[in-house]
């Protein structure tokens, strides 16, 4: 068996389609979708994550402006910063680029940010919309992109599905399990403290991977059929790897997301969106 490759450029490509034209439709009325990123330090990889973004941004009408600050930075500065961009008309959307440093912690700093431009969904609130099922204003970019490549799948819908997500972070596990369980999956969620992650993983029609641990799941782990999405990146002898061994997934799995060119893509998009819909709805030509 030879799985369906989940394609993230491909998806990304006509989501910035889509994208560019409502940005287009704004323009019309003279507004300019901003979203201002808030950087504190140098990590490498969230330099990278940022360029794209801002090489994504210009490709779809979304200006994307990143504000540095010193690796040194402490909480309150980083939070006046955050706090300085909720009354600026022109921002649409604020985000706090994370990993921060190790002397921050997010949990200190989320609330600063301005809950109805939190477009990456950090804000305790929206955190705590998305575990009541409530509805969060802005659903978090990687979380969302798992859920649109889900979509794309053959176990979509997921009403019924048996759904594993290993990793529980606030990032990405605890949001995308929370999602899973809106669309009536049954979820289990595994982590670095559970025993084992067999047999769960090998009863699963849907396996999620976000751990940050290169190859962690093998071909031999999965059930024949299911769909796997691989949302590691981890730089490996000068190359990108997932958490997924994708050679031996790939044989087994009925539908996979490649690592580069799956979920990244998806993100960056994701975020976008989210700033376009702040944008649409702070002028008031948001979507009926």
């Amino acid at each position: 068996m030879s799985a369906l490759i989940l394609d993230g450029k491909a998806l990304a490509a006509d989501l910035r389609t889509e994208l560019l034209a409502r940005t287009s439709a704004l323009r019309e009325f003279g507004i300019h979708p901003k979203l201002v990123i808030v950087f504190v330090g140098e990590n490498e990889s969230s330099v990278a994550y940022v360029r794209n973004l801002v090489k994504t941004g210009e490709r779809v009408g979304v200006a994307v402006e990143v504000e540095r600050l010193p690796e040194h930075a402490n909480a309150a500065l980083v939070r006046e910063r955050l706090d300085r961009l909720r009354d600026d008309p022109a921002v649409h959307g604020v985000m706090l680029q994370q990993p921060l440093p190790l002397h921050l912690s997010i949990r200190e700093i989320a609330d600063a940010i301005p809950v109805h431009k939190d477009v990456d969904g950090t804000h305790p609130t929206n955190q705590g919309h998305l575990a009541f099922g409530s509805g969060t204003e802005f659903v978090p970019a990687t979380p969302a992109a798992v859920m649109l490549l889900l979509e794309r799948s053959p176990h979509w819908p997921l009403r019924g599905r048996r759904a594993v997500m290993i990793g529980r972070s606030i990032v990405v596990g605890a949001p995308v399990a929370m999602l899973m369980l809106a669309q009536d999956a049954t979820v289990t969620v595994l982590h670095k403290e559970s025993t084992s992650l067999q047999p769960y993983v090998k009863m699963a029609e849907i396996v999620i991977v976000a751990t940050g641990v290169p190859g962690l799941i093998r071909g031999d782990d999965l059930a024949p059929g299911a769909t796997v999405i691989d949302v590691g990146t981890t730089v490996v002898d000068g190359h990108l790897k997932g958490d997924v061994d994708y050679d031996s997934a790939f044989e087994v799995a009925g539908a996979i997301t490649p690592v580069p060119g799956g979920v990244g893509p998806v993100t960056n998009v994701a975020l976008l969106q989210n700033v376009v819909k702040s944008a649409e709805r702070m002028s008031g030509l948001g979507r009926p």
